[in-house]
């Protein structure tokens, strides 16, 4: 859904899908880390014997290799394509690691000291670590549908080229910028000299457009051309331009 392009219900895409399926995943490894911690408390008040050590081994090795060479797949895959969906499900993955290298610490501390509470207390940490890794994608999910600034190296890049304009004799303010999964979404105000004709004003627009997408590709740019020392241009420098003044 998220690959969508704009339609005519639609007009912004539909990216931010990608925050729902992001969240849904933060919450199953919120989850993860709950049924972990309850089961660590469990065994911390009733220590039990491990049992096929040997076999539990085994199988938590391989599991552990196998998720983690999917697993940086996917977060390689999420950051090249800004997908904060295919993000999620590697840090999900990350998590059944983080659980299959707990269990293999785990046996090897119990075998060699004979210190039943190591595997409950070592589980402990794991899931501190999984809500940690939870925790953060509900954050950014969250962010994200609250149409949170772009990323602070975008950001400066951004602030860079508006900065070699305005050298040039052209200010600019009410910059606004928000980013919808692998969506960026800037605008923002030009002054150029009031004698400009209409013609020369759009061709400058053009350029910077140009300059800034070849910066950000993924922008989308909406910018208003306004006149060098009229009064009225500095009447919607806020942010929120709902109200006069």
């Amino acid at each position: 859904i998220a690959a969508r392009p704009p339609d005519d219900d639609h007009h912004y895409g539909h990216d931010k899908i990608e925050y729902f399926s992001s969240g849904v995943e933060g919450i199953l490894i919120l989850f993860a880390a709950v049924g972990i911690a309850y089961a660590s408390v469990q065994r911390l008040l009733n220590p039990q014997q491990l049992e096929q050590v040997g076999i539990g081994l085994i199988v938590s090795l391989i599991a552990a290799v196998i998720d983690f060479a999917t697993a940086r797949v996917l977060l390689r895959a999420g950051t090249a394509h800004r997908s904060i969906t295919l993000e999620a499900s590697g840090q999900h993955l990350m998590t059944d690691v983080w659980t299959s290298v707990g269990v293999v610490i785990t046996v090897g501390a119990v075998v060699l000291t004979g210190w039943l509470w190591l595997d409950p207390m070592i589980g402990l940490v794991v899931a501190l670590n999984i809500t940690w890794s939870g925790a953060k994608i509900m954050q950014r999910s969250v962010l994200g549908l609250m149409d949170s600034v772009l990323p602070a190296e975008d950001l400066s890049q951004l602030h860079t080229i508006l900065e070699t304009y305005r050298a040039e004799g052209m200010e600019w303010h009410a910059l606004r910028t928000r980013q919808s999964a692998s969506r960026y979404f800037v605008s923002v105000h030009v002054l150029v000299p009031g004698d400009w004709t209409v013609k020369v004003g759009h061709d400058f627009l053009e350029q910077l457009e140009d300059d800034i997408r070849r910066a950000l590709p993924q922008v989308t740019m909406t910018t208003h051309l306004e006149p060098l020392g009229d009064p009225a241009a500095m009447r919607d420098v806020a942010l929120d331009r709902t109200h006069d003044g």
